[in-house]
């Protein structure tokens, strides 16, 4: 939210963020700066569960929650396809059925955008410096040419 608040000149005490990777029927995530004042957070809080919908709190970070956790998620398992060690359905099924997530990874990948996650991978890198951001290859080439990350694409003859 620092970053949103210098890039767009906003008053920081007004500043907040709202995560809209996930939708905002299920749950809401609100983000505030260090200089956010309460009483900015309390009405955003007020005004966004006003319906019943839930809402989360953050303190300014790199990213939202979700988008940090579910594009690192989606990485790794591009990483494990491109490395050959399992299809993309074995994929898919080992974390479905072994985790108990309603979706593999590779599939919530595909319904959130492939180019949409590299953004956020290639941002969080760019901002962290942390590797473990890096877009898989599997990831990037996708993005790139509009394929599904469930698309084992075509082996060399």
């Amino acid at each position: 939210m620092t970053t949103a608040y210098l890039l767009h000149g906003t008053d920081p005490r007004r500043t907040l963020g709202l995560d809209l990777l996930p939708g905002l029927d299920r749950h809401r995530t609100l983000m505030v700066t260090p200089a956010t004042g309460a009483p900015f957070r309390d009405a955003a809080h007020a005004l966004l569960t006003r319906d019943g919908t839930g809402v989360t709190v953050v303190s300014d970070s790199v990213g939202f929650v979700v988008q940090r956790t579910l594009a690192a998620i989606v990485n790794l398992a591009c990483d494990i396809a491109q490395q050959g060690i399992a299809s993309v359905e074995d994929i898919d099924d080992a974390v479905r059925l072994g985790l108990g997530y309603p979706r593999g990874p590779l599939a919530w990948g595909d319904a959130l955008g492939p180019e949409r996650l590299h953004t956020i991978l290639t941002r969080l890198l760019a901002t962290t410096g942390d590797p473990r951001y890096r877009p898989s290859p599997w990831l990037r080439r996708r993005a790139q040419l509009g394929l599904s990350l469930r698309d084992p694409g075509t082996s060399p003859v």
